[in-house]
């Protein structure tokens, strides 16, 4: 009872889905479910929290219904009894061991076994009866029945959603209890004088029902019981006849194993037997993923998680509306955006797919496409000499004071180094005169930072701060960067001097031609200070 307050958000979203998808003008056997299980949540009778809608519902005084059948005739003369897993039922199961009845459970779904017996010993006492019936000790109190074993059964109780006085039943949706009932008829094991029960709240009966809603597979029952009362069916309905197979897909008999069985011995016998070409079960397909907890239903578009039974959709038919389509871009990719500090409006970009992960304005959520009119990068300048401190908000800084607007930025300040690419925008080629533009910018190129005390240590080759201002909490200090040229087009046009390069080392003059020293240095001052990896000819130089 502590937890119908709990179940409030499951039955609004599931009673708002059914009324305005699935709520016709003549009641369907869905509109009736969700009818039923709507007055069993507003009557709180329900148990157990999400525990009402899309099942079969568990309800209070389960026990006193159990109570009164136990009083009747028909299961005091019983002896073999088969139950349904439903909760609703499981007082009656233990009661029903408490009376020495034999009681035989459903099969999974992986067995090939027409059900299960549940074994006792013959001196357990009734606390060792309640605990056989556990799910944990399903192999050790569990016996298969398997299809040649004669079984014949009393009596059937199954669970129900909707049952009317006059023996009319609707179930869960999935069918499975119809078809286990057939299949039981078909090997003969429920014969004339079975009695088929069914347990329910005083909620769940009505009345009556549409008959025009029932087909010739739908399972009556000749006894309810409630917590109140017990009510006999005046007149018996048509049962099934057997197995329906032209009803059945070849999805279906791979679900339940003993269908596969029961259909070749009976080809085996010589019958024909021909299963649905098409298949339409589609419960299996809509719920075939597990829940990873109880509310998650309640965020499925369309709540796929709804078990439909074949009645239903043949019921709905052509009138049944179509939902809205998924709606696309609903989930932008929140990728970090750089503010107005950052250089946004400088037009410098880090890396060279920023712009291509940007969403249309549209929302549609597909990325657009390359654009073919970037222009080609002519020439790089390589920056070294950076420290850890140092970060490319830092640097975009300076750029843009310098008025340097390179078209993109590879920064590599974990290494010390970082390259800028420029391009002639106008989409032609660079000439000397952008080059000597540049390089002129970037002459005596020089960063001041503001740091804390306690810092890490700079990278190779930065300045190491005064050792009278190691300690000091805040320290503001000025980095000069080395600057480097180097041209794309130079591997291309100088192929030779790859060549050249390699029989004459660093004193082949070509190996040089695309290394420019910048900050007032000469050829022979920046040799000797640092290895470079020359990307003309492969081979390292030593410069700044």
């Amino acid at each position: 009872m502590e937890n119908q307050s709990n179940e409030a958000p499951v039955a609004a979203a599931a009673a708002a889905e059914v009324s305005s998808t699935t709520q016709p003008v003549e009641p369907t056997k869905r509109s009736l479910r969700v009818q039923t299980w709507k007055k069993i949540q507003e009557g709180k009778v329900g148990i157990g929290f999400n525990g009402i809608f899309n099942r079969i519902p568990a309800f209070v005084d389960a026990d006193k219904a159990a109570a009164l059948l136990t009083q009747e005739e028909e299961f005091k003369k019983a002896q073999h009894i088969k139950v349904t897993i439903d909760r609703a039922l499981h007082d009656f199961k233990e009661q029903s061991l408490l009376a020495d009845k034999s009681v035989y459970l459903p099969s999974t779904r992986d067995s090939s076994a027409l059900c299960l017996k549940v074994e006792v010993p013959a001196d357990a006492t009734d606390e060792q009866k309640k605990e056989s019936l556990r799910v944990q000790d399903i192999q050790k109190f569990r016996s298969e029945i398997g299809l040649d074993s004669k079984l014949k059964l009393d009596m059937v109780v199954i669970g129900s959603v909707v049952v009317s006085r006059d023996g009319y039943r609707i179930g869960r949706g999935n069918g499975f209890a119809d078809l286990d009932i057939g299949l039981l008829i078909e090997l003969g094991a429920i014969t004339p004088e079975t009695a088929i029960v069914t347990i329910v709240h005083d909620v769940q009966v009505v009345d009556t029902l549409p008959v025009n809603l029932f087909q010739k597979y739908d399972s009556p029952v000749d006894i309810i019981v409630t917590p109140t009362e017990v009510i006999r069916v005046s007149k018996r309905l048509p049962r099934p006849n057997g197995v329906f197979w032209e009803l059945l897909s070849e999805r279906r008999l791979k679900i339940l194993p003993v269908l596969q069985q029961l259909k070749e011995q009976l080809e085996k016998s010589g019958k024909t037997i021909t299963l649905k070409e098409e298949d339409t079960d589609v419960e299996q397909h809509q719920n075939s993923r597990r829940r990873r907890g109880p509310l998650r239903r309640r965020f499925q578009r369309g709540n796929p998680g709804r078990t439909t039974s074949q009645t239903d959709n043949e019921q709905q038919g052509e009138n049944a509306q179509k939902r809205a389509p998924r709606r696309k871009g609903r989930f932008v990719n929140r990728r970090r955006r750089t503010n107005k500090s950052e250089g946004d409006q400088s037009g410098v970009e880090v890396g060279a797919k920023s712009e291509d992960r940007k969403f249309n304005e549209a929302g549609t959520g597909e990325r657009r496409p390359k654009r073919k009119n970037r222009p080609p990068r002519d020439f790089c300048v390589k920056l070294s000499n950076l420290t850890r401190d140092i970060r490319v908000k830092d640097l975009k800084t300076e750029l843009r004071k310098r008025e340097c607007n390179p078209l993109a930025i590879t920064w590599k300040g974990h290494f010390g180094k970082c390259f800028l690419h420029f391009g002639n925008r106008n989409g032609g080629p660079s000439t000397q005169e952008d080059v000597d533009k540049v390089l002129k910018s970037l002459n005596d190129l020089s960063l001041t930072i503001t740091t804390g005390g306690g810092e890490s240590a700079p990278a190779a080759g930065a300045e190491e701060p005064p050792a009278e201002n190691a300690n000091a909490p805040v320290q503001t200090k000025t980095i000069n960067l080395n600057v480097e040229l180097l041209k794309f087009g130079a591997k291309k046009n100088e192929g030779s001097a790859s060549n050249a390069g390699e029989e004459g080392g660093d004193n082949n003059p070509n190996a040089n031609a695309n290394l420019s020293p910048v900050n007032g240095a000469t050829a022979a001052g920046w040799r000797g200070q640092r290895c470079f990896s020359c990307r003309v000819c492969g081979h390292h130089h030593s410069i700044v």
